[in-house]
């Protein structure tokens, strides 16, 4: 199916997180983490929707998500329900994988948009998983700051790549939009404060990253 042209701002944008249940591995391998990914590939054939930004971590995963004309739940059923059933078959597991449902916050304004941005690509250095976003590969923050081209791709990489729409975070900066962006997720202007309520209204604490 054709995906149709991209319209600013048809529906809404949402901070999703869906976590593993009792903090169990969501991927075990590389081979999970591509899988993942063609699902929600897989998922855009069938809804219209935008991925803006994307941190898949070990136990949970972080994705900004705009939606068109289809209600995010549908979405997000589609992916976790796919995802789950061949997570289940290949690593001979049963049961859930993901604790309940979703979480999801309503993005209402870009100043949020751009903080929950930033805070789902450094959900890997809080979890001392890197010293640096872009050294964790199993998120978009190299395509945002402008680093596919000259970092090894690999299959994740372009897996990202294929879901991913910088165009909303890049056209909030101006000139030289991609080293606007990694100034403000990795400068040295305190955030606290939006992070905190991020935890917050994402019901999150330092109990879910991983161990």
């Amino acid at each position: 199916m054709p995906r149709k042209k991209r319209i600013w701002y048809p529906g809404a944008t949402y901070h999703v997180m869906s976590r593993g249940n009792r903090r169990m591995a969501i991927y075990k391998d590389e081979e999970d983490y591509l899988y993942f990914l063609d699902v929600i590939k897989m998922t855009r054939e069938i809804y219209d929707f935008w991925i803006h930004s994307i941190c898949m971590m070990t136990n949970h995963y972080h994705m900004e998500i705009e939606t068109a004309d289809v209600e995010l739940w549908r979405i997000m059923q589609k992916i976790n329900s796919i995802y789950a059933g061949k997570f289940n078959l290949e690593h001979n597991c049963s049961g859930h994988l993901f604790e309940g449902r979703y979480t999801a916050c309503l993005i209402e304004d870009e100043g949020y948009f751009l903080e929950v941005s930033r805070y789902i690509h450094l959900n890997p250095v809080k979890a001392k998983m890197v010293r640096e976003p872009i050294d964790y590969k199993y998120s978009s923050y190299s395509m945002l700051v402008g680093k596919r081209e000259s970092r090894p791709q690999g299959k994740v990489g372009r897996a990202i790549a294929e879901i991913v729409d910088t165009e909303r975070i890049m056209s909030i900066f101006g000139e030289d939009p991609h080293e606007h962006y990694r100034k403000f997720v990795e400068g040295r202007i305190s955030h606290e404060e939006q992070e905190m309520q991020i935890m917050k209204d994402m019901k999150e604490n330092e109990l879910w990253l991983p161990e």
